[in-house]
């Protein structure tokens, strides 16, 4: 009996550290200095008001099977972490979407969402809202037919305040970096 109760707790310990959420370190809401004190400023980036520090998966998620070709990038508006992309970096045959990499950790860690009998021909996206928790999967056939795969992680006060923000950008309230006089 306790031979059945030690396999049955040890195999329930292997599925939830193999399906296990990513720590993604920072938290939604955290300040932009948290992260420049660790890794220096952020890369130049061409929207006024807004950085983007981009990681391999690998290195920020060592052991949750999104080794290969994926990155995640900390999305701040006004120096606040308003969102986290998970972004798979395909090449014109689309090899990292293929392997259904970022489609199974979303399932195995937010839920499963119908992806048709084919998860290779899905497109479209699933919203998944948890108490605060936003978060959207999207699969959509983009510029030369390369999948446009990703993993957007926010919450709804933080989602509005990035909306709104490129909201501004687009209606020409906010001026590009790249046209501002030098």
């Amino acid at each position: 009996m306790n031979f059945r109760l030690t396999l049955l707790l040890l195999s329930l310990l292997i599925s939830t550290a193999a399906h296990a959420k990513c720590n993604v370190v920072y938290n939604i809401g955290d300040n932009l200095s948290k992260m420049e004190a660790k890794y220096g400023p952020p890369p130049p980036y061409r929207y006024p008001g807004m950085n983007i520090y981009p990681f391999f998966a690998k290195d920020i998620c060592p052991g949750e099977g999104l080794d290969e070709g994926i990155m995640v990038e900390y999305r701040f508006v006004n120096d606040i972490l308003v969102a986290i992309n998970f972004v798979a970096l395909n090449d014109e045959n689309n090899n990292i979407s293929k392997k259904l990499t970022l489609m199974k950790y979303t399932k195995n860690v937010y839920g499963a969402f119908d992806t048709t009998e084919n998860p290779n021909s899905f497109t479209g996206y699933h919203i998944f809202e948890k108490s605060d928790e936003f978060v959207v999967y999207q699969r959509f056939l983009g510029e030369e037919n390369k999948i446009d795969e990703q993993l957007y992680l926010s919450t709804k006060k933080y989602d509005q305040i990035l909306a709104e923000h490129i909201n501004n950008f687009e209606l020409g309230k906010i001026e590009e970096e790249l046209d501002k006089p030098q």
